[in-house]
């Protein structure tokens, strides 16, 4: 048997990733009228961290699009009713981007509909690997974690 490395494990992990969510966003998307660039931009928002908001030159920037191209993707979001936008009020020139309520439900669903594909696919794991798995995942997900 070969030794296991992390190039062997990053490029299982990268073959294991679209079966995972294959079907998933499909169906997810159409059924709620979200684009997968609009979804990225939900995915970056939720990922800032407890509000969920960030400045709309800084989502630009780190989505690597043109800032033209980020107010159209958060204006169809507005009009959707996932995120609300509003003036920085210490700089009223700065326009801060938020999930709303509806943007949070969003984002709730799609980790139910991946964490039940997810409970589908370890099924097939023994208890031991199961819990191996999770102190593996449990850990990386904690190196991930942005430093306060």
């Amino acid at each position: 048997m070969a030794s296991v490395t992390r190039q062997r494990v990053g490029q299982a992990i990268a073959q294991l990733m679209p079966r995972i969510i294959q079907g998933i966003q499909l169906d997810f998307f159409v059924q709620r009228g979200v684009t997968q660039t609009q979804f990225l931009v939900l995915m970056a928002l939720h990922g800032y961290g407890e509000r969920s908001e960030c400045i709309m030159g800084t989502l630009a920037r780190n989505m690597h699009v043109r800032m033209p191209t980020a107010t159209g993707i958060v204006n169809r979001l507005v009009r959707a009713g996932y995120v609300r936008r509003h003036p920085k009020p210490e700089d009223r020139r700065q326009v801060v981007v938020a999930l709303t309520p509806k943007g949070y439900a969003f984002i709730h669903a799609f980790q139910a509909v991946v964490r039940h594909r997810w409970e589908e696919v370890l099924r097939s794991l023994k208890p031991a690997e199961l819990a191996t798995f999770h102190r593996v995942v449990t850990k990386l997900y904690g190196q991930l974690q942005p430093s306060r």
